[in-house]
């Protein structure tokens, strides 16, 4: 069987009609199908005490204690005592107080196994009280009260898993203006931080704004966060409720009057403790690096040192209604920010938006016993981990058809044997010399009307023996690409480009995505996009049938490539 005709009768993962469905299932292992919700993580369930509080039942404890420790002495001269009245035993747990506990457990093995999985020397941990990054002693190294000991696990799980990493948050808009939401990650807390932390001094000022969009700023607004009327960042309405509330939160949204319609906003959340705001970090980074607000991807990313004790950014773009967002999330000391700047027509400068954060910073820093702005470093990295697979894209990492219809999903990673390739790899990925091989396909699990049966992404990763292996074998496929016209008369490949860029631990990415058309008779014309990239010692293939406009664009397409290959350098 040519090429040309396998790319056109062997059975598709997850995609086609009903009865291709059915065929497919009887030709491999039946694969649980995601929702068509792009975030498939379970939502966390309230009702949790904070760690530290004392229930009625200690305080009577506390009090009995004392109140026989005052009367020991008397005991030896007076006649003895009565009977000690029996102490009330603390409650059972609830079902519902079972059951929460028990998803806060399962969140935090899946923080610490996310840690765990990071790859390189140092994994993607970095000590934010390094030399060139801040003049104070890091305050994840004071000692924590006593009663914190509970909460100790997560955060070395947590600073593992964010530090390095980009984050992104969009907030909720008409056009580019702030909209009210439903849900706030601010909630007040019973223990509050002192309310100096965050003021109208400590909150973004038009100026700063200046230098990110040359336009005359104002403030529209400031309120605190939570309200009911208070503007929420996206990607970060859906937070574990159970996680670390800040006990003093305040959100301001400024606006200017330039032809891209800028807007921003400001969310600055003060937490009782640098242990509660790391933990709460690590929470935010994650659920932006899957960010699934509707319309948007995640086109750019920057890992940013120097910028208080943790800081990331990332870019979200909706190309379908030309709006564009630039955002940093940082932290110093117990003070979180996120800043959010959104325009049309072109992109906020992720950079010019990091120096204004550190601006605002280094009124912060002090008072947060933090580590200030002291000399920023921005380069281009991969988003914070996240997905319900790390080391394959997420779902944020998708954008829509050009056509703007569908919503992706993710079925269950799997063999690379059952992917259908373009055919002039000349490669089967399936047996190909390597030390694990996998892939995972992607569909439109709402199946928009006329979407072509055959259409969705495919990724594949392998894991060769060393960065040599991986390259040579990146480079052997790209000349197999370029000579398939002399193999098969009836394929041709076109638009070769070379795509660079850098993943975890700054690991090259670097390869080559193409065009390649088959033709399957004098009518029909099978039409693909495919791209392959080296990764350390990881292989990295890419794969989308396209038609008409079920289709990426060429520079998204070359995004895609790479960011496949800056997700594959996220896990060992």
């Amino acid at each position: 069987m040519g090429p040309s005709e396998r790319s056109e009768n062997r059975p598709r993962r997850g995609r086609g009609d009903d009865e291709s469905a059915e065929d497919s299932e009887q030709t491999r292992p039946a694969r649980r199908h995601r929702s068509d919700a792009p975030d498939f993580r379970p939502a966390g369930t309230s009702g949790t005490d904070a760690p530290g509080s004392a229930t009625p039942a200690d305080a009577e404890v506390g009090a009995t204690e004392a109140s026989d420790a005052s009367t020991s002495e008397d005991a030896s001269t007076s006649e003895p005592a009565a009977p000690k009245p029996e102490t009330t035993k603390p409650e059972p747990q609830s079902t519902e107080q079972a059951v929460a506990e028990a998803q806060r457990a399962e969140r935090i093995a899946e923080l610490r196994e996310l840690r765990d999985s990071v790859t390189g020397k140092h994994g993607l941990s970095q000590k934010s009280d390094r030399p060139d990054v801040g003049h104070r002693r890091n305050v994840a190294e004071l000692e924590a009260e006593p009663h914190r000991g509970r909460r100790v696990g997560l955060i070395v799980g947590a600073v593992a898993i964010v530090v390095a990493a980009a984050v992104v948050a969009g907030f909720l808009t008409v056009g580019n203006k702030p909209t009210p939401a439903a849900q706030s990650p601010a909630t007040a807390a019973t223990t509050s931080a002192p309310t100096s932390m965050i003021s109208a001094q400590t909150m973004l000022s038009p100026n700063s704004l200046n230098q990110v969009i040359d336009e005359k700023w104002k403030v529209d607004n400031d309120q605190p966060a939570g309200d009911d009327n208070a503007p929420v960042p996206a990607c970060l309405s859906n937070l574990p409720d159970d996680g670390p509330k800040p006990s003093n939160a305040r959100v301001r949204t400024l606006t200017a009057d330039g032809a891209g319609d800028p807007a921003a906003l400001h969310l600055a959340q003060a937490y009782k403790s640098a242990e509660d705001a790391t933990e709460a970090f690590a929470l935010q980074s994650k659920a932006l690096g899957e960010c699934n607000l509707k319309g948007s991807y995640i086109s750019d990313a920057r890992v940013i040192t120097g910028l208080g004790d943790q800081a990331t950014g990332i870019a979200l773009s909706d190309d379908l209604k030309d709006s564009y967002r630039a955002v940093v999330l940082n932290r110093t000391g117990r003070v979180i920010n996120v800043v959010d700047v959104t325009e049309s027509k072109q992109a906020p400068d992720l950079g010019k938006t990091a120096q204004a954060v550190g601006q605002l910073t280094d009124t912060q820093c002090t008072i947060a016993v933090g580590v200030c702005a002291s000399d920023p470093s921005i380069t281009p990295g991969p988003p914070p981990i996240g997905g319900d697979q790390p080391g394959f894209l997420a779902l944020a990492d998708l954008p829509q058809p050009v056509n703007g219809k569908g919503t992706w999903g993710g079925l269950e990673p799997g063999s690379p044997a059952d992917v259908t390739t373009s055919g002039c790899e000349n490669v089967d990925f399936g047996t190909l010399a390597a030390d694990n091989r996998t892939a995972r396909s992607y569909v439109l699990t709402d199946k928009p009307k006329q979407m072509p049966k055959t259409f969705g992404l495919d990724q594949i990763v392998l894991s060769m023996r060393n960065n040599k292996d991986a390259t040579s074998e990146v480079k052997q496929i790209v000349d197999n690409l370029k000579s398939c016209g002399d193999r098969l008369p009836t394929a041709s490949v076109s638009d070769f480009t070379k795509v660079t860029g850098r993943g975890a631990d700054n690991t090259e990415v670097a390869g080559t995505v193409a065009l390649v058309n088959q033709k399957v008779s004098a009518d029909e014309t099978s039409r693909y996009r495919v791209g392959v990239v080296a990764a350390g010692d990881k292989l990295i293939y890419t794969f989308l049938p396209r038609q008409g406009d079920w289709d990426f664009t060429s520079d998204q397409w070359q995004t895609v490539t790479v960011r496949a290959g800056q997700r594959a350098t996220q896990v060992r």
